[in-house]
């Protein structure tokens, strides 16, 4: 089709290219630009599968941007053009693919000639005067400024031009066993990482090919972790095994050949300078230290409010950088500082993205700094690598704003660049699970609906429909009970949590990452917020039996939660009494009763609607995920943590009764989240069969 503009009919659709608008039945939609241009893409391609990296490219061009905005994008079309994803008139998906539009299109020229190309609309509109001042620029220059001008304005031009974008051009797997493990660092040749399960230090080539342990003797330490490597590759920082997150653990360095082993303190992180002579570590929640190699002359750095992590030292010794936030996990910042202590301060302090970032670490060259993004609002993290461009000079500044390397659908964690720079050495994790079902006969579980990657099933009252939560995708469903005939009922960007079904079986109940409780019909349609006024976190709603309440916890910005009641005839809400650090509260089917969590709390807890009090039900563990039987007898419930297995116990009290051992049990999704039970009240979990493994990530500048 060239440069030619063409008006595309199909159906009661008119999409006219010159004047970047879309008709429907006569009505002018309002459509945004980037999926005006995904939709002219896929126009212009007809029938043709057209992969997502060439949708992204033809949209974004050089601009780093993820799959989920192209998702989104796609997203936007079908809404507006009224398409449906499970029987689609115009857009198809090819899982993992890509896209093909599929509709009969009539394709006609816009105009005779070669009409100018279509703009895309800009916030100043100011594209012709741009082009009109350029024109006369040159004009001046090639008429009155002679040669000398020209050479002039060509050496700005240079000193000035954009650099080239550094790009990541290749994904080579180096490791092939599946489990989890994080890249430390690299001698040149090898690649050094920690696994915990069970704890240990191992190595790889980086060609690839077969893990080895490597032992490390400390003394009075079992299974010594890795923390970090010397730059020539001797010497190892290690640490005891983790025993506690809020624990300061001894430092050790050990020199690989000859076995030298010096104390150099206790911390939480730690890191050599970029000669080895020095190591940086957190002594203290909020105090960085810094001590010789060999453990002598320790000194407080810097101190601050809050905690800090990650730290990493720039490639000249001039600059110390760390994640600095209340909580490791909790919404973050990258921070600065000299490495004498000074010049504390934010780094890319306007970059305000809601994600976890850590992990970061200089190419060798300084040029860039690459770190790990997590998106806050998400139940299952999609991370991903981002880069900061260090280079500078005379004439050009520093960038002030990240941008993002890596897409999906592999989570990329701990970048580690290799030593030559040429390539990130990364943690990949293909996240995969199988839902499945505890079998009391043969006391194993056995993959449920076929084994769907899937969780948070729920079952109807009637037992004739079950709802879930694909994942990793986040997308809630709805199907048969046995899984077939599934209809989509969410779409992305929401992310779906613990769906539950109303008691006349018209309506589903969910929570999402976005912080608020929604309700859908079964049969589809848009998903109704249930706000109430007061919302800082809402979550894990349930119904009351007769269907005119919603119950759900309520968390405020410190943590502080309670139970509250949602009246879904008057709107209005009630707290129930003595609920304070309640979490994750459930109806019993007899209505009697409701049965939470706490938050942290060894304990199940019970509130007796006719006494209007709560009772707990002391437990040696940390309680999760509480569920009722059929009958209102039990509360089932499992335990994430120490005596790992789940559990059943009478409402009348006495002891829990072990149902299975999860000892062994690998979780996918919401880690320590989510048991369900099938309408015999058999558990349900989900599997984790996804991989973790390391690649290497060759980086170009093009």
């Amino acid at each position: 089709m060239g440069n030619k503009s063409f008006v595309f009919r199909f159906d009661d659709v008119e999409v006219r290219e010159h004047e970047f608008s879309l008709v429907k039945a006569g009505k002018v939609l309002t459509v945004e630009p980037k999926a005006f241009r995904a939709l002219l893409f896929l126009l212009r391609n007809p029938q043709k599968l057209v992969s997502k990296e060439e949708l992204l490219n033809a949209v974004w061009g050089d601009t780093a941007v993820g799959d989920g905005s192209l998702t989104r994008c796609i997203w936007l079309l079908r809404r507006l053009l009224g398409d449906d994803i499970n029987e689609p008139r115009y857009i198809a998906t090819v899982a993992t693919v890509g896209y093909r539009f599929i509709g009969n299109i009539e394709a006609l020229e816009d105009a005779p000639g070669e009409p100018e190309a279509a703009q895309e609309p800009n916030e100043h509109n100011s594209v012709g005067n741009k082009d009109g001042s350029r024109k006369r620029l040159w004009g001046w220059v090639l008429a009155g400024g002679g040669t000398m001008a020209l050479c002039l304005a060509m050496a700005i031009w240079y000193l000035h031009r954009p650099l080239p974008a550094l790009k990541v051009t290749a994904y080579t797997q180096i490791t092939h066993d599946g489990i989890s493990k994080i890249p430390i660092g690299s001698d040149g040749t090898r690649l050094y990482f920690t696994v915990f399960d069970p704890p240990s230090i191992r190595q790889v080539a980086l060609s690839g090919g077969v893990t080895a342990p490597v032992q490390v003797a400390v003394p009075g330490i079992a299974h010594p972790l890795l923390m970090d490597i010397s730059p020539d590759g001797s010497s190892f920082l290690v640490v005891q095994e983790y025993t506690a997150h809020t624990s300061a653990l001894p430092l050790w360095n050990v020199r690989i050949l000859g076995d030298s082993v010096r104390p150099l303190g206790s911390g939480y992180d730690a890191t050599f300078s970029p000669d080895g002579k020095l190591v940086a570590y957190i002594a203290h929640w909020g105090e960085i230290w810094i001590v010789r190699s060999d453990g002598t002359d320790a000194h407080k750095l810097a101190s601050f409010d809050g905690g800090a992590f990650n730290l990493a030292w720039s490639p000249d010794g001039g600059t110390i950088r760390f994640t600095r936030g209340k909580y490791q996990y909790a919404q973050n910042s990258f921070w600065e500082m000299s490495a004498d202590g000074s010049n504390l301060h934010q780094l890319f302090p306007s970059w305000n993205v809601s994600a976890n970032k850590c992990c970061g670490r200089w190419t060798p060259d300084g040029k860039f700094f690459l770190f790990q993004v997590t998106p806050q609002r998400s139940y299952v993290p999609r991370s991903e690598i981002w880069a900061l461009d260090e280079r500078r000079s005379l004439f050009r500044r520093r960038s002030i704003e990240p941008f993002q390397l890596t897409t999906g659908p592999i989570r990329w964690e701990r970048p580690v660049p290799s030593k030559d720079g040429k390539t990130i050495l990364a943690q990949g994790v293909m996240q995969r699970g199988e839902l499945a079902r505890f079998d009391s006969k043969t006391g194993q579980f056995q993959p449920f609906l076929r084994g769907i990657s899937a969780q948070g099933a729920a079952f109807s009252r009637d037992g004739k429909f079950v709802a879930y939560v694909s994942y990793p995708e986040g997308t809630l469903w709805k199907a048969n009970a046995d899984g077939s005939n599934p209809v989509q009922l969410t779409d992305p960007p929401l992310e779906a949590f613990l769906p539950r079904w109303s008691p006349d079986g018209t309506q589903i109940a969910f929570s999402a990452a976005d912080d608020a409780n929604y309700i859908v019909p079964v049969e589809g349609g848009i998903p109704r917020r249930l706000a109430h006024g007061d919302k800082v976190y809402e979550e894990i709603v349930d119904w009351s039996p007769d269907g005119r309440n919603i119950v759900f916890s309520w968390t405020d910005h410190i943590h502080s939660s309670e139970v509250r009641i949602l009246d879904l005839d008057n709107r209005e809400v009630t707290t129930v009494p003595g609920s304070s650090n309640k979490f994750g509260a459930r109806w019993s089917p007899d209505g009697r009763y409701l049965a939470a969590g706490g938050m942290g709390e060894l304990s199940l807890n019970v509130f007796d609607f006719k006494t209007q009090r709560w009772s707990t039900l002391p437990q040696k563990g940390i309680v999760a995920s509480p569920e009722w039987s059929r009958d209102s007898k039990y509360i089932y419930f499992r335990r994430p943590v120490d005596d790992r297995g789940i559990f059943r116990i009478r409402i009348a009290g006495g002891p829990a009764e072990r149902i299975v051992d999860l000892k062994d049990w690998h979780d996918a999704g919401w880690v320590g989240r989510y048991m369900g039970l099938d309408p015999t009240d058999a558990p349900l979990l989900l599997r984790d069969i996804g991989s973790e493994d390391i690649y290497a990530l060759t980086l170009d500048l093009k």
